[in-house]
């Protein structure tokens, strides 16, 4: 049935799920810039992980910064007792020590929330002891082992990795200002501490929201760069750098691989007859149902027209085939609503196999473009296999 031929009244409902705005991948609809306090899991594992990555390079630097700073306070220990100062010294320098471990990557296999914890835990717990080791240290040092919380809040996004820092710091803190200080002190510093920690998880929480909207506008920005604007496919640019990376895959691992390429049957009837505005109509339904049925690891993009192509990775000759008649027949039940009733249409494809012969991904393309063209050339709406190579 080519593409201005009416369908019986009976296709009428199935235009619905033909018409409607241009796609965008699942997870990408859902990232809406108004819902800052949740994104699907595979857009918060890439947020924290572009902010990890952003972490682990300043880490080099802020690590040693941070424990130059732990040594410094010995001039205060100094100010307050410098009898005691020597030994603050050594039980500071020794917690640098321990934790210099972890501002370089290769001394330490962990994560850099790990690392991060690791410098945090035994920088904070000495500062703290030196504290408890001067006199009324626990009272006068209590800005400096609250501002610590804030460099904690700097290390990331998530409130159970915060309060895992904080954990022991805080018993260390609590017990030993119990132990010393008058009661009053002691409700006092630890009211304190308190809103200190309240503040950090803040400030915590606010970066998180502007990370978020950051990451946000960001994944759009390159959501826009790699798709066509009016059907959400790849564009050609895009499509292109994919397809050389899978072919480059299945050349070097043996790797199995398929193109289909279609084109919509008599597309320029269909603009002539019912307008522009139903000929883009077409276009997005063509893919919103091609995307509804692909995998997640093939690709679809738009080559230009109504020039489409599927990239199959891990597919053989068989598999391909039977990709490509349903994608065929889903496209040919499709109803687009009109003026003058629904709406169907048809394609043809074409279909090659990497094989040897493909020394590069236009030559895989110029196969499925021949078959492409036999397709038409014996009747259009049908399947037809490029000559292997």
């Amino acid at each position: 049935m080519n593409a201005t031929q009416r369908p019986p009244a009976a296709h009428h409902a199935a235009h619905a799920a033909s018409a409607g705005t241009p796609l965008r991948p699942p997870a990408l609809q859902r990232l809406g810039l108004q819902r800052l306090r949740a994104l699907p899991q595979p857009a918060e594992r890439a947020m924290h992980a572009q902010h990890d990555a952003e972490l682990e390079q300043m880490l080099p630097v802020l690590g040693p910064l941070f424990g130059l700073g732990m040594l410094l306070f010995t001039v205060w220990d100094m100010l307050l007792d410098p009898h005691l100062a020597r030994y603050t010294l050594a039980l500071r320098a020794l917690a640098v020590l321990a934790g210099s471990a972890a501002y370089f990557p290769n001394a330490l296999r962990w994560s850099v929330e790990w690392r991060c914890t690791h410098i945090y835990v035994t920088h904070v717990c000495a500062l703290i002891l030196c504290a408890f080791i001067l006199p009324q240290g626990l009272v006068y040092g209590l800005a400096g082992i609250a501002a610590c919380d804030f460099a904690a809040a700097l290390c990331t996004l998530r409130l159970p990795v915060f309060a895992r820092m904080l954990a022991a710091p805080t018993v260390l803190y609590v017990v030993l200002s119990a132990w010393r200080l008058p009661w009053l002190l002691c409700v006092s510093g630890l009211m304190q501490y308190a809103f200190t920690v309240a503040l950090a998880t803040v400030m915590l929480l606010v970066m998180r929201m502007f990370q978020q909207k950051s990451f946000l506008l960001e994944q759009q920005l390159l959501h826009l760069s790699q798709h066509d604007s009016l059907t959400g496919a790849c564009n050609r640019r895009y499509l292109e750098e994919v397809a050389e990376r899978e072919l480059a895959l299945a050349q070097r691992h043996g790797r199995k691989l398929a193109v289909a390429m279609l084109d919509i049957d008599h597309f320029k009837q269909v603009n002539d007859q019912y307008g522009h505005e139903t000929g883009d109509r077409v276009l997005q339904a063509l893919v919103r149902t091609c995307q509804g049925e692909l995998r997640e690891i093939d690709h679809f993009g738009r080559l230009g027209g109504e020039e489409f192509v599927c990239v199959l990775p891990e597919t053989d000759r068989d598999d391909a085939l039977r990709c490509a008649e349903r994608l065929r027949h889903s496209l040919s039940m499709l109803a687009i609503a009109t003026p003058f009733g629904p709406l169907h249409f048809t394609v043809s494809v074409g279909v090659a196999v990497y094989g040897p012969g493909h020394a590069n991904w236009p030559a895989l393309l110029h196969d499925a473009d021949l078959a492409l063209y036999r397709a038409k050339h014996d009747g259009r709406n049908r399947v037809v296999l490029a000559s292997l190579r």
